[in-house]
């Protein structure tokens, strides 16, 4: 689908150039367009590509982004959606067959449960579709997206960088920036040309990903049963084979295998498994195929100098979990306001630096889950190999707790809401601590209180809006029965420095249950920078959240 016209004139200088039109760079750009800067971003895909399924998790997180940028409703009129909302992981033995039951899903997707967590509840939608939305939403905002150009080559001073890039008719052109960021995918460019190297777990394996059609036995058919009303994701599990399939569409599904690195399967053997998760020997024709390494990949460091990563070209993981596109998401709203405060004169040079410090750990802690979740299924996969059929006259009972197991042991795979809405910046120097503790990280559980460092918890107001559509476009100043004076002390600091700070007054009835304190200060990307009661030196404290 070809939206942009990949035939204008490129601008000579930028203060953004962003490499990559995935979602990950269309995030980056909506969100420095939000905060009035310019950019520039450039693909070398002419077309926004449409081929195996991926990316199609979006967690809750990820959903707090889009409500604020305006987009959360276009992509949810595209969003997976069963006759029953609650959204569960149902287990079976084979597509055919009876499921063996339904299944807690926490990934937000249930309106009920997402209530007490966020805003909206999270969604499954193609990437395509979310690529396409989001582009839409860059360029309605004001950003330059030029795709079918490449970038060749980058240099970097103490002033500019500049990038040296090929127009879709072979054109050379070069282009300034203030600063350059690549998400530009797993072989960056801006990553190799920033000297950055990249560590992490080696691969155990390669998974094999197939998309079928099943002839006369259609997925949509399939999977219309009762028991499986509140279909969410969907995990086959018999004694030859196991996998979680993907429904792509009314006829197509997908399954994916793991093998050894360098094994290959042909086309026949593909096949035969298809026709074992689908539980008859039906004709199975192949409609796309791919492959990935079962590993995980993070950058050493996601800035040298002007040149920023996120997204893949940061860090990598295996799509257990549905993790990767969603924290490259939050490395670009991160990214992004700083990129804007220092532009706009208000943010120090110091802020910069805490990209990397403050999402690197996040991109190290979220491959090891996602590797983790690949080593469980894995486990699991190798279990129910040794077990044998169940009978036709099992019991229900039986049939459910034979999926038990295989939910227990691969838990964390089905259970993400600590991942998506507990990732911390603890130890980040424009994170302001002081004494204030918080519970263990758990990927599985969110910590429910305000803590800096951490995502400010979610409230609904009286007029059922969420505390997240009140907050300010740059800092907000939570006051929940603060003394006026520190209130203005506060207020006065940040007037100073010209750094944004809108005042929000919460009744303690509403807000005690979440935070603890009468002043919190909330960053642009949400996050807690301080809270207390008072503050005896507000300028210094002003002074170390903007980096100064």
């Amino acid at each position: 689908m070809r939206v942009i016209d990949a035939t204008k004139l490129i601008p000579e200088s930028i203060p953004v150039l962003v490499v990559g039109a995935g979602p990950v760079g269309l995030s980056l750009a909506i969100e420095l367009r939000l905060h009035g800067i310019e950019v520039v971003v450039i693909d070398q895909d002419l077309d926004i590509v449409d081929e195996h399924p991926k990316g199609r998790s979006n967690d809750l997180r990820t959903l707090e982004h889009y409500r604020r940028w305006g987009v959360s409703d276009e992509l949810r009129k595209w969003a997976w959606q069963p006759p029953n909302p609650k959204q569960q992981l149902v287990i079976t033995e084979s597509l055919v067959q009876r499921p063996l039951g339904a299944y807690p899903l926490l990934y937000g997707r249930d309106v009920e449960e997402s209530k007490d967590l966020a805003a909206e509840p999270s969604l499954s939608v193609p990437q395509p579709i979310t690529t396409l939305v989001l582009q839409n939403r860059a360029i309605a905002l004001g950003a330059s997206i030029f795709r079918g150009w490449k970038a060749i080559s980058v240099q970097q001073d103490e002033k500019r960088v500049v990038v040296e890039l090929q127009s879709p008719g072979g054109d050379i052109r070069w282009v300034a920036s203030d600063y350059t960021v690549g998400c530009d995918g797993p072989g960056s460019l801006i990553r190799n040309a920033a000297g950055i190297k990249q560590k992490g777990i080696d691969p155990i394996g390669k998974t094999l990903s197939y998309v079928v059609r099943s002839e006369g036995h259609r997925i949509s058919d399939m999977t219309s049963s009762p028991a499986h009303s509140s279909l969410g994701m969907l995990l086959v599990l018999n004694s030859r084979v196991s996998s979680i399939i993907s429904i792509p569409g009314e006829e197509n599904w997908g399954y994916s295998i793991m093998v050894p690195n360098g094994d290959n399967l042909s086309e026949d053997e593909a096949l035969s498994i298809g026709q074992d998760i689908l539980g008859v020997n039906a004709r199975l024709e192949i409609v796309s195929r791919s492959s990935y390494r079962v590993f995980t990949r993070v950058s050493t460091s996601y800035q040298t100098r002007r040149l920023f990563i996120a997204g893949d070209a940061s860090h990598l993981c295996p799509p257990t979990g549905g993790y990767n596109m969603n924290v490259g998401i939050s490395d670009a709203v991160n990214l992004g306001w700083k990129l804007a405060a220092v532009l706009n004169g208000w943010g120090g040079q110091r802020l910069l630096q805490t990209y990397d410090i403050e999402r690197r750990p996040v991109g190290e802690r979220v491959s090891q889950s996602a590797m983790d979740n690949a080593h469980s299924l894995r486990r699991v996969a190798e279990v129910f190999k040794e077990l044998p059929s169940l009978e036709t006259t099992s019991s229900e009972e039986e049939r459910f707790q034979r999926g038990q197991r295989a939910y227990k042991m691969s838990y964390p795979e089905w259970n993400n809401i600590g991942v998506a809405l507990d990732q911390r910046y603890d130890t980040s120097p424009v994170i302001i601590n002081d004494d204030w503790e918080c519970a263990p990280y758990d990927g599985t559980k969110l910590w429910p209180h305000a803590s800096p460092g951490h995502r400010a918890p979610h409230l609904w107001f009286p007029d059922s809006s969420p505390l997240l559509d009140h907050f300010g476009k740059e800092f907000t100043l939570l006051d929940v029965g603060a003394v006026e004076e520190n209130v203005q002390n506060i207020l006065a600091a940040a007037r100073h420095v010209g750094m944004p700070l809108k005042r929000l007054q919460l009744s303690a009835s509403l807000a005690r249950t979440k935070y603890p304190a009468e002043l919190t200060i909330i960053r642009p990307d949400q996050y807690i920078a301080w809270q207390g009661s008072q503050c005896d030196e507000p300028g210094l404290m002003i002074d170390k959240i903007r980096g100064a």
